[in-house]
């Protein structure tokens, strides 16, 4: 019972995290304040505290404006659901911890955050990645698990496709996204196969972009969604898949 109340107050802080990361991957990119009433992104009318409520608020109206009436992006809805979901999983990643889990959970968060920022708009702020890194370093270091290894595993072999590419592969922020990584899964085992899986990813999204006709060669990927969810499928099943490995 008591677990089922405490994953309930993760979704719960995990629909409100998702709200507020509407705000940083609105505004951030744009140069505006983070702080300020939140307003519709179609006709600018301030929103009342009752269009506020993540999820709820969005069914309620039936995606629309209350004022204008236009269709609101479905991203605002996806992006609460899915930060609810990273909290929810923080918790069942580091049960009966609920400092560490919270820690966890804002971390996931955040990488979420600069995902999404990235895919929009193929760039990833110092604002958020210098954040992620402190915070997934200490994290390590209350998992007793900090060690500078994998974060500069992660940071060097990132550093080196930046420098052979002059940029053209991947960006400098995602360096600085791998180091956090690196940080947070702690082994040189489990990074390697973090870049692996996001690869894989990676090479999958953009092969069924190019059959589509959605992009071409030459086009610039973003590389963090896949850097993200790399990492969340390797704190799920990261420990059984290096088992399976030789």
């Amino acid at each position: 019972m008591q677990s089922d109340l405490m994953m309930l107050l993760f979704a719960v802080l995990g629909l409100i995290f998702g709200s507020f990361g509407n705000v940083l991957i609105a505004r951030l990119p744009a140069g505006e304040k983070i702080t300020g009433r939140s307003r519709c992104p179609l006709c600018g009318t301030q929103l009342s505290i009752i269009d506020l409520v993540p999820i709820v608020s969005y069914l309620a109206l039936r995606g629309r404006c209350r004022s204008c009436r236009e269709r609101i992006s479905i991203r605002y809805p996806l992006i609460e659901t899915a930060s609810a979901f990273l909290f929810v999983l923080a918790h069942l990643l580091v049960p009966m911890q609920v400092p560490l889990a919270l820690l966890l959970a804002v971390i996931l968060w955040l990488l979420l955050v600069i995902a999404v920022i990235d895919a929009s708009t193929k760039e990833i702020s110092d604002i958020l990645t210098i954040p992620f890194i402190v915070l997934c370093a200490l994290f390590a270091f209350l998992q007793e698990d900090f060690s500078i290894v994998a974060p500069a595993l992660g940071a060097a072999l990132f550093a080196l496709q930046w420098g052979l590419s002059s940029g053209k592969w991947i960006g400098s922020g995602d360096i600085l996204v791998a180091i956090g990584i690196g940080f947070l899964l702690a082994t040189p085992g489990h990074v390697i196969l973090w870049l692996l899986l996001s690869y894989i990813v990676g090479g999958i999204v953009a092969a069924t972009l190019l059959l589509l006709k959605k992009t071409h060669r030459q086009a610039h990927i973003a590389f963090a969604p896949f850097l993200a969810i790399g990492a969340i499928i390797t704190l799920i099943v990261g420990d059984r898949l290096l088992i399976l490995l030789p």
